[in-house]
C-alpha cells in the first residue's frame, strides 16, 4: 500500500484518467474530490461491507463510522 503525506490543494493521479484531490481538512475528517471515469464503480468502504463485501487485506482495524 502507498501512503501518502499531503497538504490542502495538493493531489494525486492514477493512471491517466483519475485524479484525487485533498479538498481540505476539517477536524478529524478528510474531504476528497475524486474525478474518474463514471463506469468505475467509487464505494466507501462501509457502504462495500453493509452490502455484504470484504474489507481489503491491506486494510486493518474497525473504521470509525458516521453518518455523515
Amino acid at each position: 500500500m502507498l501512503c501518502i503525506t499531503m497538504k490542502s490543494g495538493e493531489y494525486f493521479t492514477i493512471g491517466d484518467d483519475i485524479v484525487i484531490r485533498l479538498d481540505r481538512l476539517s477536524d478529524e475528517r478528510v474531504h476528497l474530490a475524486i474525478q474518474a471515469p463514471r463506469e468505475l464503480p467509487i464505494l466507501r468502504g462501509n457502504v462495500l461491507e453493509r452490502e455484504g463485501g470484504e474489507r481489503p487485506g491491506c486494510v486493518w482495524g474497525k473504521a470509525s463510522v458516521s453518518n455523515g
